[in-house]
Formats: structure tokens, C-alpha cells, sequence
């Protein structure tokens, strides 16, 4: 899918959950649709929201200290900094991550932000979770 196709896929009139979740952690990638949502949710989702965040932040640290160099991120959502290769790639810049996501929202932030160290590599695929073949047999 391309960038132009992604664009015509995106109904900006209805809340989306990965725009939901940007505003939930107090991204600016959601528009008004999406933070109403947001604020009809139970008033701890935004805590959970960012204890989840700060999991994956403590998780794949100490797995990056431990001595693993690859990675996949499947349901990456809209990237929201630290990104898990920022994360990984300060502690071991050689490692490899690679997200997966099956979002055109998704897709076009990540194609902006997802930079990789010159030592490691980082890439995203444009797949379903329901399809796990299609992002392990991914070139």
C-alpha cells in the first residue's frame, strides 16, 4: 500500500483507536473525534495507558541488556517517543527492530518516524496479527 493509498483510507470524521491511545498518552496525532472518545472512556484509561507504555519501556530494556538484538512490534499504533528502537538501539545501537501494524494511519506516521541507528535497522510491515505467516515470512 502507498502512502497516497493510505491517505484515502483515513476517515478523520470517526475516532480511531490508534489515534484514541496518541491522545490517551498525550500524543498530538488524534484530532477532536478522537480525544471525545478518549474522554468517554473510564477515567483510569489514561493511567493504564501509560503504565502500559512504560512496560514495554522497562521490558524491552532489559531484554536489549541482556543481550537480544531483534525485535518485532506487532500493533505498533501511532509511534509515540521513546520509540521501542529508541529504546533498544541506546542501550545496543546494533539492534534490529522491525513493527507490524495493519493501520494506514499507522503506516504513514511510521514512514516519518521510525529512523534507525547507522549500526542497527529498523522497518515496518504493513500486516494483520490474524496473519502471522505474513509478517515472519516478511523480506
Amino acid at each position: 500500500m502507498t502512502a497516497e493509498d493510505a491517505n484515502s483510507l483515513i476517515d478523520t470524521s470517526k475516532p480511531h483507536p490508534a489515534r484514541v491511545y496518541d491522545w490517551l498518552l498525550g500524543g498530538k496525532d488524534n484530532y477532536l473525534v478522537d480525544q471525545q472518545m478518549g474522554e468517554k472512556l473510564p477515567p483510569e484509561a489514561r493511567a493504564n495507558a501509560a503504565r502500559n507504555r512504560a512496560f514495554m519501556h522497562r521490558a524491552a530494556a532489559w531484554l536489549a541488556d541482556n543481550g537480544v538484538r531483534q525485535f518485532l512490534d506487532i500493533g505498533t499504533g501511532i509511534p509515540t517517543a521513546p520509540n521501542l528502537h529508541q529504546i533498544v538501539q541506546t542501550i545496543a545501537p546494533d539492534s534490529r527492530v522491525v513493527y507490524a501494524d495493519n493501520d494506514p494511519i499507522v503506516l504513514r506516521h511510521a514512514e516519518a518516524l521510525l529512523v534507525s541507528t547507522p549500526q542497527g535497522a529498523t522497518d515496518y510491515v504493513q500486516a494483520d496479527v490474524r496473519r502471522p505467516a505474513a509478517i515472519l515470512d516478511h523480506a
